[in-house]
């Protein structure tokens, strides 16, 4: 399909907002009455804004806040974090105005992080611009986000244990963007299935459903879910998406299966269209894995879900590059179905756009590892 996802973008500008809840864990380290700060970007009126902040980040399905910490503070710093006492917890909403519902919300757990000496660290990570050492006295000025308050409070007059926020951003003209609308919903609730993100599927759904997408699209993001995640992922995700579709598909919404028989010749057919030239190498390294993955491959993931025809292969493709971003840990594989969006139609603005509106709950480094294999794209 010739331009999917087209118009125009800037890779790196776009920065969208997440929705739903997530929980974030931050850690402060000072010493010599100075705090460790990072420079890194936050969506502000749709755009990539860059603030200070304490390093940390979002606290991933199953994970402990400390383990989630100690994470993000390796790939943004470069060192072990060594975590203390939890400091202070900050309740906070994002809205368009004081009286609006809330954008998204989230909790921050701000800990004590003792580290070695200041000047052995200056290793900042892929998504990080600078780390800087900032004098308590000269907090105010720098951290100016407006999340922010309730940590500065805290470090500039101490006692405080809990705070609520908002960060109130009047509604902005929508930016321009490699995706259209439609596209955008599937790619956001396609990554957020994969991932297990239930609250974003939900919140996702229904907005996709108030903007026009139809029960079938949507059907079709959440099947795909099934032969790159697995069936509970997909169940979860269809149950957390059942209020938007409504008690149940009906029948006549439901785009039928292709007879079994059908499968194989179907199948086929879809994975050579995908890899092109390629595809008797792709099939040679499956087989080389085991005997029966080029089979099922073709006939289950190709036959039976990718080569149904609500969604164009195009669409399906860029569907692949996020579930493959959220899901991490694939580079050859979203490597290749990178190359395949591309040979389908799709530009390569929309392959990053793609990877810019995985959740953030997925990992920041996983969106960073995949824009770097757009270089060898």
């Amino acid at each position: 399909m010739a331009g999917c996802g087209g118009g125009a973008y800037t890779t790196g500008v776009f920065l969208p907002d997440p929705s739903g809840h997530r929980d974030v864990a931050l850690g402060l380290c000072q010493s010599a009455g100075r705090v460790l700060v990072v420079l890194n970007a936050r969506s502000a009126q749709g755009t990539s804004t860059k603030f200070w902040d304490l390093p940390g980040g979002t606290v991933e399905a199953g994970e402990a806040l400390v383990e989630a910490l100690q994470r993000e503070w390796q790939e943004e710093v470069g060192f072990a974090a060594s975590v203390g006492d939890l400091l202070l917890v900050v309740d906070g909403a994002k809205r368009t105005d004081s009286d609006a519902p809330p954008l998204y919300t989230w909790r921050a757990f701000i800990f004590e992080v003792h580290a070695p000496a200041f000047g052995a660290m200056s290793a900042p990570g892929p998504e990080i611009e600078k780390i800087d050492f900032v004098r308590i006295e000269d907090v105010p000025m720098r951290l100016t986000a407006p999340y922010q308050a309730p940590l500065v409070r805290y470090l500039m007059r101490g006692g405080l244990r809990h705070a609520r926020t908002d960060w109130l951003e009047p509604a902005a003209a929508e930016p321009s963007s490699p995706l259209a609308a439609d596209l955008r919903h599937l790619l956001i609730l396609a990554a957020a299935a994969a991932v297990g993100e239930t609250a974003l599927v939900a919140t996702e759904a229904a907005a996709a459903r108030a903007a026009g997408v139809s029960l079938e699209r949507l059907e079709e993001a959440l099947l795909q879910i099934v032969p790159y995640a697995g069936f509970p992922r997909a169940l979860a995700a269809f149950a957390a998406a059942r209020p938007a579709f409504g008690p149940a598909l009906p029948p006549a919404e439901t785009t039928p299966e292709a007879p079994a028989d059908a499968r194989p010749a179907l199948g086929a057919e879809a994975f050579g269209r995908v890899y092109g030239e390629t595809a008797p190498r792709v099939a040679a390294g499956l087989a080389a894995l085991h005997p029966l993955l080029p089979s099922w491959t073709q006939d289950f993931a190709y036959g039976r879900v990718l080569a149904r025809p609500a969604l164009d292969p195009c669409t399906r493709e860029l569907m692949g590059v996020s579930i493959l971003t959220a899901l991490g840990r694939a580079d050859d594989a979203l490597l290749g179905h990178m190359r395949a969006a591309l040979r389908l139609g799709a530009s390569k603005d929309a392959l990053a756009g793609a990877v810019s509106v995985v959740p953030a709950s997925a990992g920041a480094g996983r969106r960073a590892q995949a824009r770097a294999l757009l270089a060898r794209v």
